[in-house]
């Protein structure tokens, strides 16, 4: 889960990120693009979403990388201790709340229905971390992640991160008329997250799938990615896969 976007201004909004191990290649990805970064979102808290911008923190003056902003979703730590399994790695979300009391007021925290102004792009906040995700009993740092829609240029993207399909019930009815994107990031990487109806809302011409092929492509695994995949192949979505990264969209 790593993604930027540029405009002709040279300025650099960041998604995520990846894992602690792909840090390098995001450190020469960024320095590539000017090494200066306007925004850096990062959707929620999870090793492979925050462990890269973990390790680019820790030296980030030393990478030359410059950054002016961070926006994320505000975690409600109590409950987040109380549901965490292993696979949350709580480790990532100390390490990044660490970072982000050492930015001060470089970060903010973003909720449902804010509205900001992304390197001249329009961004607004379908979902994040609140009330209605403490009511489940597993999967809240999935499903409190940041779902956000850029706009821009005529053309709109759709961030799912890694929410699932329990919060369908509350996004949907508050932001229907919102959902529908040119373009659209699969939540969970296309695996385990929202449904096939949700997808049907947002009606995207192409959909971006980072989640590897062990994932995706195989039929008799513990994954079912490969279900979303033949759906949205069948009506017609255009896939960019992870395996084919580096994937672009340029807006004339």
């Amino acid at each position: 889960m790593f993604y930027t976007i540029t405009d002709r201004r040279g300025r650099l909004a960041v998604v995520d990120g990846g894992w602690e191990a792909d840090a390098p290649d995001v450190e020469a990805v960024i320095r590539s693009l000017g090494g200066h970064v306007h925004a850096w979102i990062i959707t929620h808290p999870h090793p492979d979403h925050v462990g890269a911008f973990n390790a680019v923190m820790a030296h980030f003056s030393d990478a030359g990388i410059r950054l002016d902003h961070v926006y994320t979703v505000k975690v409600r730590e109590k409950r987040y201790q109380e549901t965490a399994e292993y696979y949350d790695d709580y480790a990532s979300y100390e390490k990044f709340r660490t970072h982000c009391s050492n930015l001060g007021s470089v970060v903010t925290y973003l909720k449902e229905n804010d509205e900001l102004d992304l390197i001249g792009l329009h961004m607004k906040v379908l979902s994040a971390w609140d009330e209605h995700v403490d009511i489940f009993e597993d999967n809240e740092c999935n499903n409190g992640s940041m779902m956000f829609r850029l706009e821009g240029g005529g053309k709109s993207m759709l961030f799912c991160a890694d929410v699932q399909k329990e919060m369908e019930e509350y996004i949907v009815p508050a932001h229907r008329e919102e959902l529908k994107a040119d373009f659209v990031q699969l939540a969970h990487h296309g695996n385990w997250g929202l449904t096939e109806a949700f997808y049907d809302l947002v009606d995207p011409e192409a959909a971006f799938v980072d989640g590897p092929s062990n994932v995706i492509d195989v039929t008799d695994g513990i994954y079912d990615g490969w279900i979303l995949r033949d759906a949205l192949l069948k009506k017609g979505v255009r896939l960019y896969r992870f395996g084919t990264a580096p994937n672009s969209v340029t807006l004339e």
